[in-house]
């Protein structure tokens, strides 16, 4: 064996073992990628780490680990994007070919010992991800949102930290299922519900579809029911409870259906929904609230031409700003 491979081989078993750098990883990605040939060598390596004598007495031991490690790999069938974008593709490809090569080679062996690693998923504007954890529960993540969680979920806990919009189906388990914002948090066992939380919203708004929740914000605590939504008010900090009239999670359908929302509030959603720069002029119109049912495969021009029927408004579309008037 040649140096060079020499060295290419002692940094895997160093990467089995989880003590390389991240330039070092880097390294083996791209030895990786260089030759289709390179995959087969690296798994020979992987087989030889595994039956090396130092490792024998504590295989047992961590199998059941390793086997929830290993499940992570089966279920990151992730991100499954609406609206697809070359830019977007490449990104998703390396983050999801970088997440199976750490699931696949990454021994839980040293893992009390290593630090606690977090993976981070993003949803640029425009664009809707589908999410299957290991633990089979989903979640959809909407438009300008992102999504962290541990390496360790489904064996130390079951969090997730959001900053956005999503729709969750719980999986029931031992552990809680916990949702964080910068603001509040939801815990469940199982159920399904969605979460609206983007850093430059006022108001979060978290509402039950099915199961029990319990939502925490600050020292107050309330326990949800189905078809139930709380909304926070965090400048003002009042916290409003309502039965919801609309499916509020229709948004994973391409849909938005709303009973009562604002014209302004209604133009931020669309603009993250459509990845368009929307500007409104006639600041009278910002409070004005209706109902609305919008198709989101539909053009974001026909959209608009359709709530210029409801309320007086007119429509400037130049570059990628919309301006409305």
């Amino acid at each position: 064996m040649d140096e060079q491979l020499q060295h290419i081989k002692d940094l895997a078993f160093r990467y089995f073992e989880g003590n390389t750098t991240s330039e070092e990883a880097e390294i083996l990605f791209s030895f990786l990628k260089a030759k289709k040939n390179n995959t087969s060598l690296f798994k020979s390596w992987e087989a030889e780490w595994f039956t090396s004598a130092a490792l024998k007495p504590s295989l047992d031991r961590e199998w059941e680990k390793l086997k929830t490690q290993q499940q992570k790999v089966n279920n990151i069938s992730s991100f499954i994007p609406e609206k697809k974008s070359l830019r977007n593709y490449f990104f998703i490809a390396a983050s999801l070919t970088l997440l199976l090569i750490g699931g696949l080679f990454t021994i839980l062996h040293h893992q009390k010992k290593s630090p606690e690693h977090f993976f981070t998923t993003e949803t640029p504007y425009g664009e809707k991800s589908k999410i299957i954890m290991p633990d089979g529960t989903i979640i959809w993540l909407n438009s300008g949102s992102t999504l962290t969680y541990s390496d360790k979920y489904g064996t130390k806990n079951r969090e997730v930290l959001l900053q956005g919009e999503a729709y969750f189906e719980v999986e029931k388990g031992k552990q809680n299922f916990t949702v964080k914002t910068n603001n509040h948090s939801v815990i469940v066992k199982g159920t399904k519900f969605n979460i609206s939380a983007y850093p430059d919203d006022a108001v979060l708004s978290t509402t039950l579809l099915e199961g029990k929740v319990e939502l925490k914000y600050k020292n107050r605590s309330f326990d949800m029911d189905p078809g139930e939504t709380v909304e926070v008010d965090i400048h003002a900090n009042i916290v409003k409870r309502m039965m919801s009239k609309t499916t509020t999670n229709m948004w994973t359908q391409n849909r938005l259906e709303y009973d009562n929302i604002q014209l302004g509030v209604l133009l931020k959603k669309l603009s993250r929904e459509y990845a368009r720069t929307i500007l409104l002029k006639n600041d009278s119109l910002r409070n004005q609230s209706f109902s609305i049912s919008i198709n989101t495969k539909e053009e974001l021009t026909e959209v608009l031409n359709a709530i210029s029927k409801i309320t007086p408004i007119k429509i400037i579309n130049k570059n990628d700003t919309i301006t409305l008037m």
